[in-house]
């Protein structure tokens, strides 16, 4: 995604934790959408598709990877950290 190489996104949605077995879990459905309409929003690109882990444990500072799809093709990776425990997070594309 050349257009916003270095560009900074931040969201702080308050993204439901799903339990699965006893532990808190990430709803990275929600997150993935988030993700999509910040890029579109911020960096003016259309973006394809988001694709995030599933099954993120719910950590405060625990971080993971997502993968964005532009319309034309181009991927991108955005850095997602959790600010708590409670599902609120904020990302970032890497490159």
């Amino acid at each position: 995604m050349t257009r916003c190489r270095g560009f900074a996104l931040a969201a702080v949605p308050a993204l439901l934790a799903l339990s699965a077995c006893g532990t808190k879990v990430l709803n990275t459905d929600k997150l993935e959408t988030s993700i999509k309409q910040g890029i579109e929003q911020q960096a003016g690109v259309r973006v394809k598709s988001v694709s995030c882990p599933n099954k993120v444990e719910l950590k405060a500072g625990g971080t993971f990877d997502c993968t964005a799809l532009t319309t034309g093709g181009d991927r991108a990776t955005v850095r997602v950290v959790q600010q708590d425990d409670q599902g609120h997070v904020r990302y970032q594309v890497a490159d």
